[in-house]
């Protein structure tokens, strides 16, 4: 019988997958906004509108899940539903935070969008035990973990229009929901720094009835986890070694900590915010990344720590370098068809399954937005968005840096644009893709379940990895 119920809990959630369109109207819409010529501030304010107008359009009928097209994860259905919420749901919290205002217009119908009263309604149903739309209990090694921190996130950004307005029985029941990702157990990697966040934000909204615990709980985390630092504010991560999740995972939360209690671990994490700064901006080309790893479909969001440096006091990052890197990726993604009915399409240009990993749903790649998060923390009309830019680091000269405990080479030459990543430890030779195969779709049907190929060879044990020949489309 239990048999029974799970396969048929399987067939049905796989099932409801949504198949996503071809590029249409809202994504030429955008581009046309976006990539001509025109004042920063304007054009990011198209890509902003064009996520949410997604993130409404996505949303649950009980609003506290976004359900983006795409393939399926390992997790069901509703839990990748959690995943659109929870990633996207940090850039409508930046958006409010910036003092940007509450309702904005759909560039879909023109309708009236109330980002305030979506937001506070998905979360105080996500979080009702006894709703149908509940998120569920958070357990050992669930993803919930990880969402919950970006729920977290959400709910400092918003205090002053979400949080500071909940009564004492929701702030109650949003309290529970996430306390308990600080008591599960987690994979000893990047991890590890999803419960510090949310213990770290709760102490913050709740200060100080419960201060002091919470944070005693997330420095005793945070020493675990700085073991595993190696050079440069970067950390290796588990058995996946050195990968792009140290700009847009790693160094992210380490700016979170930051801005949350400026005094936890302050002058280690200012440090390893400034150093990764350093790396990326050395990583970053208006014709692209060497990129390499994991959860390539986070790409936008590879400036993340040039970004996080200009936050610290003082600014750790050229004057108008931060914008310019924001810009050169976000430009560079968009004309490779980076966008799918409003959300990031799942691969490293357009839909690619050679290179989703069966972790990653629908709502996974929305990670990407954590740049723009970053971005529109910054008010409209502030110095960040109103800088001349900067060149990046490949449009001044060539460079030849050598990271030895991170283990790798980057150079980057002026003339061409060209960056290359070479991993020392690898042996010469690229190792090719193996394709998403018409017997993996067929496995899928029958299984219930991704069957893409995991591609680690291509992903992690090539020698050089260059920005004129990502991975992904090396056939």
């Amino acid at each position: 019988m239990l048999g029974a119920a799970v396969s048929y809990r399987l067939t049905k959630t796989w099932q409801q997958n949504i198949p996503c369109p071809a590029a249409g109207v809202a994504e030429a819409r955008v581009l046309a906004q976006f990539l001509p010529e025109a004042p920063a501030e304007q054009r990011f304010d198209a890509v902003f509108r064009y996520f949410a107008s997604g993130f409404v359009r996505h949303l649950s009928p009980g609003l506290s899940r976004v359900q983006y097209c795409g393939a399926g994860s390992v997790n069901r259905f509703e839990v990748n539903g959690l995943e659109g919420f929870a990633r996207t749901a940090p850039l409508l919290g930046a958006w409010l935070y910036s003092g940007r205002p509450q309702r904005i217009l759909d560039p879909a119908d023109g309708h009236s969008i109330d980002l305030v009263a979506i937001l506070k309604k998905g979360i105080l149903i996500g979080v009702e035990p006894n709703s149908r739309d509940y998120w569920g209990d958070i357990g050992d090694n669930d993803q919930r973990i990880v969402e919950a921190a970006d729920i977290a996130r959400t709910l400092w950004l918003t205090r002053a229009s979400i949080w500071d307005h909940l009564s004492d029985a929701e702030k109650l029941r949003v309290t529970r929901w996430l306390l308990q990702a600080t008591k599960a157990t987690t994979p000893q990697d990047n991890w590890i720094l999803f419960p510090v966040i949310v213990d770290l934000v709760l102490a913050h909204l709740n200060a100080p009835a419960q201060d002091a615990d919470l944070t005693a709980r997330a420095q005793r985390e945070f020493t675990r986890y700085k073991r595993l630092y190696l050079e440069s504010g970067w950390f290796t991560d588990g058995s996946n070694g050195v990968d792009f999740y140290n700009p847009w995972g790693i160094t992210y939360d380490l700016f979170w900590l930051n801005q949350v209690d400026p005094k936890f671990e302050a002058e280690f994490i200012t440090a390893a915010i400034r150093s990764s700064a350093t790396i990326t901006e050395h990583l970053i080309s208006p014709r692209g990344i060497p990129i390499m790893g994991r959860s390539v479909c986070y790409r936008t969001a590879v400036p993340v720590p040039i970004l996080a440096a200009g936050f610290l006091n003082p600014p750790e990052v050229v004057p108008g370098r931060a914008l310019r890197a924001l810009d050169a990726v976000w430009r560079y993604f968009l004309s490779h068809d980076a966008l799918r009915d409003g959300a990031l399409s799942q691969g490293y240009f357009g839909p690619d399954l050679r290179f989703l990993d069966d972790y990653s749903g629908a709502g996974s790649c929305q990670w990407g937005l954590r740049s723009l998060v970053l971005a529109f923390m910054h008010g409209a009309g502030e110095k960040f968005w109103m800088d001349a830019p900067e060149p990046l680091p490949v449009e001044l000269a060539d460079y030849n840096i050598e990271y030895p405990k991170i283990g790798w080479r980057i150079a980057g030459h002026v003339r061409s644009g060209e960056i290359t990543l070479e991993i020392l430890k690898n042996t010469d030779g690229l190792r090719r893709a193996d394709a998403y195969t018409g017997l993996d779709k067929i496995l899928e049907a029958t299984l219930r379940r991704p069957f893409r190929p995991s591609n680690f060879q291509a992903k992690y044990a090539s020698r050089v990895y260059s920005s004129a020949q990502p991975f992904p489309v090396a056939q």
